[in-house]
């Protein structure tokens, strides 16, 4: 990247917001926008949120219950057919019934590798992943947890008068070559495992050094192939990516995001492999954080990936930005900061005990400047999305404060829920 286009980045960082409050006292609707040119099918202009709390009460509150009121975090989110909302942290999942009740339903706590009946189900979330992360997507078929420790991914789903947990995929030992099928049992997984759901029922599997597509009925494996090599960080040295997250959209399109080196992948359903945004640093970040060409932003250590159901865009966050940035996945014009946007170390973005809590300002507007007063809502980590779209949120709780809408007071919940309004 040139000085030239270094300063050009540095002179699109405004971001403007402009919103309206509703009548309700519990919910403030805003719409979120920032400057950059996006192609009319997929304009970040037409986009309008609200913000209400979701669960993890401020107050603690009880395992189960009215899911508002329960307690317990979470660090992934998926919604399946049946209305259903699945919540992965910990060694357990959780489910949210339709009616708003919040429950346990697989893990007994105990870490190890047990299938059979979900509550009495062990696994090892997180061990040996990168920044311990793991992950959930919902199917047709089941839901599916990337179980790192295990090298394996494990299906939750309903059978036999109950409910049960199954391994999917991994476990073996075989290195497949690009093209190449055989039996999901059978697959070496390496490094950090995540993976993503597409509609058809067929389960993409991501590790640190490629992709792999699982059929439908869980009969084979296709290893898709390797990483693009637009995102080898070590030159000699093949692509090697630390995936965190990954979601796919109503038409097959799978995306996963990679944080350290940072990068969004778009694997097509023929498919094909794709570098879909951003850009490669060494050693030195820049002192900057700006939008443009997907292909030519930073993501600053980003640890989320939500797509658009209708694939037109896909949603960035965490890492060191507090930010939610929309990617179109179309092509042309540019990202776009939804969410606040700044470094850790600027007061305005890091809120903590001493500088006070994060503000949202549903009406707020004007530019925003890196040592500016906090002008919107703050979230470091997207869970993950419903079948809406609605997008889920969360501060991580070193933060150490929750959101508080002005005029309102804070969100009763760590957790929040961004609901998009036709």
């Amino acid at each position: 990247m040139t000085r030239r286009r270094a300063k050009l980045f540095e002179a699109k960082q405004r971001v403007t917001y402009a919103g309206s409050r509703r009548a309700s006292a519990a919910l403030v609707a805003v719409l979120l926008f920032c400057g950059g040119q996006v192609s009319a099918a997929t304009d970040w202009r037409d986009e309008r949120w609200t913000v209400e709390g979701f669960t993890n009460a401020l107050s603690g509150g009880p395992e189960g219950g009215p899911v508002e009121q329960a307690g317990g975090g979470s660090r992934g989110l998926c919604e399946d057919d049946a209305g259903r909302l699945f919540l992965l942290g910990g060694q357990f999942i959780d489910i949210v019934t339709p009616t708003g009740l919040r429950m346990r339903l697989a893990g007994s706590g105990t870490v190890g590798y047990r299938d059979g009946p979900a509550k009495d189900a062990q696994f090892r979330f997180g061990e040996g992943a990168y920044y311990g992360v793991y992950n959930i997507a919902c199917g047709p078929n089941g839901v599916f947890v990337s179980d790192g420790g295990n090298r394996r991914v494990r299906r939750i789903f309903s059978g036999e008068g109950g409910w049960r947990v199954s391994t999917w995929a991994g476990g073996g030992k075989s290195r497949m070559k690009p093209g190449e099928t055989g039996r999901p049992l059978d697959a070496g997984f390496s490094g950090t495992i995540t993976v993503a759901a597409a509609p058809s029922g067929e389960l993409t599997v991501a590790d640190s050094y490629g992709a792999y597509r699982v059929s439908a009925d869980g009969t084979a494996i296709t290893y898709l192939g390797p990483w693009p090599e637009s995102t080898i960080a070590k030159p000699g040295k093949p692509p090697t990516l630390n995936v965190v997250m990954g979601d796919a959209d109503s038409r097959g399109f799978v995306y996963f995001v990679s944080r350290t080196p940072d990068f969004v992948i778009r694997i097509h359903p023929t498919g094909k492999i794709e570098h879909l945004a951003g850009i490669l640093f060494g050693r030195e970040r820049p002192t900057w954080i700006g939008d443009g060409p997907p292909r030519e932003v930073y993501f600053d250590t980003p640890s989320t990936v939500v797509a658009r159901p209708d694939g037109s865009a896909v949603y960035v966050c965490g890492g060191d930005e507090y930010d939610i940035r929309r990617v179109p996945t179309d092509g042309q014009g540019t990202t776009a900061t939804l969410m606040q946007n700044g470094r850790w170390y600027k007061a305005s973005v890091h809120p903590n005990r001493s500088r006070g809590p994060a503000l949202f300002r549903p009406n707020a507007e004007g530019r925003l400047k890196p040592d500016g007063e906090l002008t919107d809502l703050m979230v470091t980590h997207l869970l993950g999305r419903d079948a809406s779209g609605n997008l889920y949120g969360s501060l991580f709780p070193w933060v150490g404060m929750t959101q508080v809408v002005e005029g309102e007071g804070p969100l009763g919940t760590k957790i929040f829920r961004l609901r998009q309004v036709p």
